[in-house]
């Protein structure tokens, strides 16, 4: 059973069970891709760009705050086969820079001051702990909060705009209880096509997410309990990168059941390790406790073969999504 909760992980579950098994209790990593990466390599330079002085946050800054971004990150291991050419990787890195143009056509950074930046959220909600990180908070003239949240892709058609909130709204609710102050409004800016969907907040809005978010973790402890992560068909479903080991689409698809299960005694066994580091070694727990009689060395080869079975699983499963 997981810990914690993020909004992105909610809204996951709430889009298929399946996918949300794959990636949180099975551990699928699910590889970066060029759109994945220019949207971190963006927020990372919208985020830089209020470290410099007011007067300094220009556009020709914030286009070299990206290359910047991107030179430091783009030779490791998660990046460094993103691209077959340079051909690709100058049209990816040209679109990105097209986005960040596109900013300042909704903002100008000259003209504020973010309250604060990437701010880690979090809080309990009944058994539930929940936390993410939000990438702005301003004050706006009247000094009400704001929420604020960027997005590279493209701003959804009408019917589809609410949806689009419900993280924020979860931001809202955690800081609500946090500071107890009700943010005034939400808003999402959308860099592709230069567009910002704002929403205002009342407490009655924040009451209902929280009645959403206990729903959902609800139903996420009901599937670990029936250990039943049913797969939701939805217009996704054909950029999702575990569709080719999904039963709904693939009869012949391989069972993670195996790979959990490793996860569990991986975690179990890991957290063993760090209770008796914490107290400083086995000589120092009392003798009545459960973790007296612990053989280290045995639970680290343990630990070495349950890593070496979990790499192996990862493999077969990862050589199957590439087929």
């Amino acid at each position: 059973m997981i810990k914690n909760l993020s909004p992105s992980r909610a809204s996951q579950f709430k889009t298929c069970p399946r996918q949300f098994k794959y990636a949180n209790i099975d551990k699928i990593k699910e590889p970066t891709n060029e759109v994945q990466a220019k949207g971190t390599t963006v927020h990372e330079a919208l985020e830089k760009l209020f470290d410099l002085p007011q007067d300094e946050r220009s556009l020709d800054n914030l286009h070299n705050l990206f290359r910047k971004v991107w030179t430091d990150v783009r030779n490791n291991d998660e990046h460094v086969h993103l691209f077959d050419n340079q051909d690709q990787e100058r049209d990816w890195g040209i679109d990105g820079l097209k986005l960040l143009s596109n900013y300042f056509t909704l903002e100008d950074p000259t003209n504020f001051e973010p309250l604060e930046r990437e701010r880690w959220v979090r809080g309990a909600i009944n058994d539930l702990n929940l936390r993410g990180i939000l990438d702005r908070m301003d004050r706006n003239e009247k000094g009400e909060l704001i929420i604020v949240d960027y997005k590279s892709g493209k701003a959804p058609i009408a019917k589809y705009k609410e949806p689009r909130f419900f993280a924020l709204k979860l931001y809202a609710l955690l800081i609500k209880d946090e500071i107890g102050e009700t943010p005034a409004e939400l808003k999402l800016i959308y860099l592709q096509n230069s567009t910002i969907h704002s929403m205002k907040v009342d407490d009655q809005m924040l009451e209902n997410a929280r009645t959403e978010i206990l729903e959902i973790w609800e139903n996420i402890k009901k599937s670990f309990e029936n250990n039943d992560f049913p797969t939701i068909k939805n217009t996704l479903c054909d950029w999702c990168y575990y569709k080719p080991i999904c039963p709904e689409f693939n009869p012949d698809s391989p069972n993670t059941d195996e790979l959990e299960e490793c996860n569990n005694s991986i975690i179990e066994i890991n957290e063993t390790i760090e209770a008796v580091n914490m107290i400083g070694g086995l000589e120092n727990l009392p003798e009545n406790s459960p973790l007296k009689n612990t053989d280290l060395e045995e639970i680290n080869k343990k630990l070495d073969e349950l890593e070496n079975k979990r790499n192996r699983i990862i493999k077969e499963i990862g050589d199957f999504l590439r087929k």
